[in-house]
């Protein structure tokens, strides 16, 4: 008999770990045929979590013996805001019973005109004339 677990998303930013609010998170899964499907959208508040989320997972009993199923369902996430680089999970186990935290670290894009030579130029190639 399927069962359920839950999910929150923590989103911070340095080693302080100060919350990211605002950043979409977006849960999936991927299906038979390849392609993801989508169980739930959501934006991080103000200390960068999501509401938990209800996913299924299997029974419990189905993975207490080896050669069985797995005892949890793989999940994928895709986390992004404008202000810091997308990040992309795969395979998160959400357990039947068990409330999953899932912590994302979010690296700042650089800031533009900030003095940053890192960035290469661009090198437009001469025209003939």
């Amino acid at each position: 008999m399927p069962q359920t677990g839950s999910l929150i998303v923590r989103t911070f930013t340095s080693q302080a770990q100060l919350p990211v609010s605002g950043a979409t998170v977006i849960i999936s899964s991927r299906a038979e045929d390849g392609r993801h499907k989508v169980f739930s959208i959501q934006t991080t508040d103000e200390s960068g979590n999501t509401k938990p989320f209800e996913l299924s997972a299997p029974d419990v009993a189905l993975g207490l013996s080896p050669g069985q199923a797995a005892p949890f369902s793989d999940y994928s996430l895709v986390v992004e805001h404008p202000e810091y680089f997308l990040a992309t999970f795969e395979q998160l186990q959400v357990f039947p019973g068990v409330e999953t935290v899932q912590n994302i670290p979010l690296v700042p894009l650089p800031q533009p005109g900030t003095g940053d030579d890192s960035a290469e130029p661009v090198v437009v190639t001469p025209q003939p004339l």
